[in-house]
């Protein structure tokens, strides 16, 4: 194949051109990541994807000069997962990271309306961010709830805290009892258990709660002893 003399290809791009030669792929397809743009690395990512199956037509989609080795791996996970290839089509840009790929995938592969996935899949929108408000519409949660712990007021740690608040059933009002920037992720977790538990927060003594350093050992059966009210 002429291609494999063309001086523009190190040794280890040949050598992924020969094996995609070697394990029978056609020389359309061998084309199709044969390509200076690619590096060895994505090279043999595209092969195999293509000697395990994926469409030429679907392999196009993956096969861009904008996108690097971990988006070209998150999209062909989605491929193989039966992310439809409109949808992959509407990601594969370059202007999410694998990361905010995964969490927009995962939308599709887990049944999320494209009204749903809209609401997350921006690329202003750190994973940990996607994740938070991907995993609220799968679970059905309340809009005004999964605004209130997608807030960048809150870390990622404080964003968590009021989360599990809602996934194990807090109202609105509970949460907004430890929803607050003054309290670390970990006085939020103490605050949280105790709502969780049927305490109602006139019993929480928030001047122990206070106290708490943000990385302070919890116990929470006997901490939340040491921070209900007498």
């Amino acid at each position: 194949m002429t291609i494999i003399k063309n001086k523009l290809f190190d040794e280890h791009q040949l050598l992924q051109i020969k094996k995609g030669q070697k394990h029978g792929l056609s020389k359309k397809e061998i084309l199709l990541y044969a390509s200076p743009d690619f590096d060895h690395f994505q090279m043999k990512l595209l092969r195999k994807a293509l000697e395990n199956g994926l469409s030429y037509k679907k392999m196009k989609e993956v096969a861009l000069p904008s996108l690097d080795f971990y988006q070209m791996s998150e999209i062909i996970r989605a491929l193989f997962a039966g992310v439809k290839l409109k949808n992959i089509q509407k990601y594969n840009n370059g202007d999410f990271d694998f990361s905010q790929l995964r969490e927009i995938f995962l939308g599709y592969e887990h049944g999320l309306s494209e009204e749903d996935i809209d609401k997350y899949a921006k690329t202003e929108f750190y994973n940990f961010e996607m994740r938070l408000m991907r995993l609220g519409y799968e679970k059905k949660f309340d809009e005004e709830k999964i605004a209130l712990y997608n807030n960048r007021i809150f870390s990622q740690d404080q964003m968590y805290q009021i989360y599990k608040g809602v996934k194990h059933g807090l109202d609105l009002n509970q949460l907004k009892v430890y929803a607050k920037v003054k309290y670390n992720s970990n006085q939020m977790r103490v605050i949280r258990w105790c709502l969780e538990d049927g305490y109602q927060s006139k019993e929480i003594d928030f001047s122990e709660i206070e106290k708490m350093g943000q990385f302070e050992e919890v116990n929470q059966n006997v901490l939340k002893v040491n921070i209900l009210k007498k």
